[in-house]
């Protein structure tokens, strides 16, 4: 399906960093109220977003916390969508995108806070998903309510699987939380297929993510 004709489809620059942090807290929340990012580190979202902010700014490529990562849709000069995706460990420091994260967190993020990140690490590990060296992985998707059923999602994700062949990647995988329906339908159209999923039975788990059940779609790249 090509829309290209009506919607233009880029790289993400600087200037769209206000559009990739509201894409980053939709997907935190995934249609629900609960932004557990800002929840685990103990924070509102008005302090998430500028955290956000100081960690976009530094640019740092290979993780979910960096602009070149994220592909954007506009209509007419509008931004309308956005889908972040990169290389597992193949940056300038051959580092995985958790060390990359953990980095930035730990320069950004005041001691305090840092802290009580640590404190919930047995409520969320069962959350926590590898993620494959070489593979491309996408990490945050998030279209306006108001385009939504017009296939910009997949427009902005085939524009990532594109940039996966050309780095010579084998397989796209992405974290889908169970009760998001909706990715999970359009990941299926697109070719990918659930390969695993993790479970938590802690109780305090739902107050940082919107599911207890987390799934890795995979795809396979014919290059």
């Amino acid at each position: 399906m090509d829309l290209n004709n009506q919607y233009s489809i880029r790289n993400a620059a600087l200037e769209d960093i206000d559009f990739i942090i509201d894409t980053i807290i939709a997907a935190e929340k995934s249609s629900t109220g609960n932004l557990g990012l800002a929840n685990y580190f103990e924070i509102t979202e008005a302090e998430l977003k500028g955290y956000l902010r100081e960690m976009l700014d530094e640019e740092i490529d290979g993780c979910e916390f960096s602009v070149s990562s994220f592909v954007v849709a506009e209509d007419n000069g509008k931004l309308i969508g956005a889908v972040g995706g990169w290389v597992e460990g193949k940056n300038e420091d051959d580092m995985s995108s958790a060390e990359l994260k953990s980095n930035l967190l730990g320069y950004v993020l005041p001691k305090e806070v840092i802290l009580n990140m640590q404190n919930k690490i047995e409520i969320v590990k069962d959350l926590q998903i590898d993620r494959e060296y070489g593979t491309y992985q996408l990490e945050y998707s998030y279209v306006l309510p108001e385009y939504r059923g017009k296939h910009i999602s997949q427009m902005l994700k085939q524009k990532h699987f594109d940039i996966a062949k050309v780095a010579g990647c084998k397989k796209v995988q992405t974290h889908v939380f169970a009760s998001n329906k909706t990715n999970i339908r359009i990941n299926g159209d697109l070719g990918f297929v659930v390969v695993s999923q993790n479970s938590s039975m802690h109780p305090q788990v739902s107050n940082y993510y919107p599911d207890k059940t987390i799934l890795l779609m995979e795809k396979q790249i014919n290059n």
